[in-house]
């Protein structure tokens, strides 16, 4: 899904506003989209009560700083707002996940069919000899049974918006890792860690749910690491207070790691 990388959520509301309103495909659509009311983001307590949803089986499926600063950022939460976080199952993860590869092999694969035609697997890298012979053996009644079960994921997550505004998660698996160095010759192809970093990318992906990640925290070492909210559709206004109330907390305690303050000190 397209979205906007900003250093703040005060630059990431600026170019949403921006880019927010009707286009030209909605104006055939009988359902079109509602009118978006944008929040005033000093005005924390304008929205009270907010219930945060959390598959605990899925939000530990991470590293071990990973889990523990995501944890300690909802109990900020708690602790400054009274925003709760309530339990919540959501079946078939690992289903979803790979439902959600094949129908993104699948349509890259119908995308790009007349580019790969005239493609030169010599001058591809392995990584993406990999994907074109794994995106190219899918058929289409597995696309199809990879639709049915988005259907019955979407009720699943629909069902949870009953019960909660949004649902949270770490933004990703683990923290930045190292890249070998035949990366150059051979392309990416740490599949074990590249599935780590994409892990909580699925109901936004998958779903068209809209999501918002915020910095909170580091781990051992000075990577940085984000909490994801996952909101029900059109609630953009809910989660860019809910990440400017997750960073106002945060930010405090963010530091840059030492690198970045060295390269400010060379010319």
């Amino acid at each position: 899904m397209v979205g906007v990388l900003a250093g703040t959520i005060e630059d990431a509301f600026l170019v949403y506003a921006a880019i927010n309103g009707p286009v030209p495909s909605h104006e055939t659509s009988a359902i079109p989209p509602p009118k978006v009311y944008f929040p005033i983001l000093q005005a924390t307590n304008s929205v009270p009560n907010i219930t945060l949803a959390r598959s605990r089986e899925w939000f530990n499926d991470c590293s071990d700083d990973i889990r523990t600063c995501c944890s300690q950022a909802l109990y900020k939460l708690y602790e400054k707002y009274g925003w709760k976080t309530v339990d919540v199952t959501i079946p078939d993860i690992e289903a979803m996940r790979l439902a959600h590869y094949l129908t993104i092999g699948s349509e890259c694969t119908a995308a790009l069919s007349s580019y790969l035609e005239n493609l030169d697997i010599a001058e591809s890298g392995w990584d993406v000899r990999v994907a074109l012979s794994v995106y190219g053996a899918f058929s289409g009644e597995e696309y199809i049974k990879a639709q049915k079960l988005r259907n019955r994921q979407m009720k699943v997550h629909r069902n949870i918006f009953t019960k909660a505004d949004v649902i949270v998660t770490p933004t990703v698996g683990v923290t930045a890792y190292p890249i070998l160095n035949d990366a150059l010759q051979t392309g990416e192809l740490d599949y074990i860690n590249g599935a780590a970093l994409v892990r909580f990318q699925i109901a936004g992906n998958f779903l068209g749910l809209p999501a918002v990640t915020v910095p909170v925290g580091y781990d051992k070492k000075g990577l940085p690491i984000g909490l994801q909210f996952i909101g029900r559709p059109w609630s953009e206004p809910t989660l860019i207070h809910i990440a400017y109330a997750m960073q106002s907390l945060c930010i405090p305690e963010c530091r840059k790691p030492q690198a970045f303050y060295d390269l400010l000190k060379k010319d």
